[in-house]
């Protein structure tokens, strides 16, 4: 995460409302504490110069407000005005976002109370009795604590507002990054649904447009009747096709399109076309539909994709066997004869394992294989799916 605060580098403005601020302050308090004597004249200028560092190295600032101190212990008067200074010096340690530097400024301060009601103790009342050096003491240190500790505190009171606010900003960055992420996810997960469900529209009907006009062109001369019925289904295909390219292309422009649940009619559309094309189809279904748009979906899209694949690599003059059972989530079991010699429909691209990923995105399992002379594909969706917010089979 970012730093809201930045590097702390102070800019050219800052750096001259300090000078500006610390020579103001240097005059002010060398004209009041001269008359006092050099050593609290010069603790004055000191302390002004640590005002004009605090900003740009806080070693030297410390080590000009030491010498501050010392000057005035040197001598014998204090500079009461001009350790007004300190409460700011403090304030810049306290402040700090470094833990060592904080801590530093802490003990200084301590040792800056202490030190200010020993000399009450033992230079503030020489000439008095015990009772005011104990009353000297304890204002002294009274003073250095508000000041001192005071200025400490109020720096480290707004670190931890600093820190509030930074861990306010590093929240909504988090979010931000997790909505960002999320939102290119859903893109890719988008993209891929549409470029399977791209793959099936265009290999089925392909398959089915292949089929038909070879049967055509066979029955062309000596029955016409059968050419103009697969002319007519390869026109009727193609236009439904035409038709589900427009809408993944509609997809594609508005994200907030969605596909529509394919029903009894759908499916009753694509076994026909599937006998059209020469397929000895033998279909038995169970059960109905529990109304999962996701399961309605996928189902519909791994019984296109099976017939389609036994269409193109099967033996159509053997019979494909279709068992559809609903009465526990959906069970599908498609099977053909691949023939002894016929090689295994390819693995790769959005065929088989765009079948197996649209199985296992809806919570069930799919298993595709050669069992001796004949293709098996057996598929498992369970009832109780977790259902997407738009009713969309992921690819």
């Amino acid at each position: 995460m970012s730093d809201v605060w930045g590097d702390e580098r102070p800019t050219r403005r800052q750096l001259l409302a300090d000078v500006a601020v610390a020579v103001a302050f240097g005059l002010l308090m060398l004209a009041v504490h001269v008359a006092l004597g050099v050593w609290p004249a010069l603790a004055a200028v000191l302390l002004a110069v640590a005002l004009g560092l605090r900003r740009v190295s806080w070693p030297l600032m410390s080590a000009f407000a030491v010498a501050g101190s010392v000057a005035q212990v040197v001598g014998d008067d204090i500079a009461y005005l001009a350790n007004i200074a300190y409460a700011v010096l403090f304030l810049t340690l306290g402040a700090h976002r470094d833990a060592r530097v904080r801590r530093f400024g802490l003990v200084a301060a301590g040792v800056a109370v202490l030190g200010a009601a020993t000399y009450g103790a033992t230079r503030g009342g020489l000439d008095l009795g015990g009772l005011q050096r104990g009353a000297a003491a304890v204002g002294l240190g009274s003073t250095a604590a508000v000041v001192c500790l005071g200025g400490w505190g109020w720096g480290y009171v707004r670190w931890q507002q600093r820190q509030a606010v930074q861990a306010r900003v590093d929240a909504q960055l988090e979010a931000l990054e997790v909505r960002r992420v999320t939102e290119l996810y859903d893109l890719e997960q988008e993209r891929r649904r549409i470029a399977a469900d791209m793959h099936d529209v265009v290999a089925h009907s392909w398959a089915v447009v292949a089929a038909q006009s070879d049967g055509a062109r066979y029955a062309l001369r000596d029955r016409p009747a059968e050419a103009e019925r697969a002319l007519e289904v390869i026109g009727e295909t193609a236009r439904t096709a035409i038709g589900d390219l427009r809408t993944l292309v509609a997809r594609l422009r508005d994200r907030e399109l969605r596909p529509t649940t394919p029903g009894p009619a759908q499916q009753e559309a694509l076994l026909d076309r599937m006998r059209a094309s020469g397929m000895d189809l033998r279909m038995s279904e169970t059960g109905s539909p529990d109304g999962s748009p996701l399961v309605a979906l996928t189902a519909h899209r791994l019984l296109g994709e099976s017939l389609t694949n036994a269409l193109k690599h099967g033996d159509l003059t053997r019979p494909v066997e279709v068992q559809v059972d609903w009465t526990d989530g959906y069970r599908l079991r498609v099977t053909n004869s691949a023939g002894a010699a016929e090689p295994a429909p390819p693995s790769g691209g959005h065929g088989i394992a765009g079948m197996a990923e649209r199985a296992h995105v809806a919570g069930g399992r799919l298993s595709s294989a050669r069992d001796g002379d004949r293709w098996v594909v057996e598929a498992h969706l369970p009832r109780q799916v977790r259902t997407s917010s738009d009713g969309e089979a992921p690819a």
